[in-house]
């Protein structure tokens, strides 16, 4: 499925971070804004929810649950301060490419099949109904956000 091999190109971006230094890592945006460390660990926490919680319940027939996206990010960038830029990567990596397996895995019908988040039938963004597709495709919106970020602290 497209959406998911758009999804994948993500790992590609990550290996050319493979040369950052150290203090690259710990570069931020904005004096009060999160490093490159702690953007892609926060992606990556992301991957490992979609991982672990999203998908298995979609699996089971049940509704797609998000956490309080403050405190999960929170304790996302906070992790971040403890490890390096390498691990952050690795780990990253290892996220994405399990969860593109997984993806890979499932039926096109597991991928459309209508489904909630937090309650909510559709998303407001686009009014479609909910399923791993859709979700998929606003992760992607959220990849592209924080990889601009990125690129500019880079520049």
């Amino acid at each position: 499925m497209q959406v998911i091999q758009e999804f994948a190109s993500y790992t590609e971006w990550l290996e050319s971070l493979e040369k950052l230094s150290d203090s690259d890592w710990n570069k931020q945006i904005d004096s009060e804004k999160w490093s490159i460390k702690q953007i892609v660990l926060h992606i990556a926490h992301w991957d490992n929810h979609l991982l672990n919680v999203i998908i298995p319940s979609v699996k089971n027939g049940e509704g797609m649950i998000f956490p309080d996206f403050d405190s999960f990010n929170a304790r996302a960038t906070k992790r971040a301060e403890k490890l390096s830029g390498d691990v952050v990567l690795k780990e990253s990596l290892q996220s994405r490419r399990a969860l593109i397996t997984m993806l890979e895995s499932l039926s096109e019908e597991a991928l459309t099949y209508k489904t909630t988040a937090n309650g909510v039938s559709h998303d407001s963004h686009q009014g479609v109904p909910y399923s791993l597709h859709v979700i998929i495709g606003e992760f992607i919106e959220h990849d592209r956000h924080h990889m601009k970020q990125v690129e500019s602290i880079l520049k």
